[in-house]
């Protein structure tokens, strides 16, 4: 398992086109020049750690998926799905006393 910068940064290509960003929007959101952003999206620069955990904050991706395109198992999914469900549950409750 090796780190791609091409392939990471068609992830997260992928990812801000998604979510309905434009280069510039997403740069602007991350205080960043959009030309860095390009040349990450496109593989000539290197994501430093910083850059992908707020990446992956700013999109709730996992660090796997960014750096090794791994996607969660079909427990953690079902485990995720739970745990936001049960959140869901809890502020409707507390919105209700």
């Amino acid at each position: 398992m090796n780190y791609d910068m091409k392939k990471c940064g068609e992830r997260i290509r992928q990812i801000r086109k998604q979510h309905g960003y434009t280069q510039e929007g997403l740069a602007g959101e991350l205080n960043m020049d959009r030309s860095v952003l390009s040349r990450i999206e496109v593989g000539k620069y290197a994501c430093t750690i910083d850059f992908l955990a707020q990446i992956s904050a700013f999109f709730d991706v996992s660090l796997d998926y960014l750096v090794f395109g791994k996607t969660l198992g079909g427990d953690a999914v079902r485990l995720k799905a739970s745990v936001t469900g049960l959140i869901r549950h809890l502020e409707q409750f507390k919105g209700s006393l």
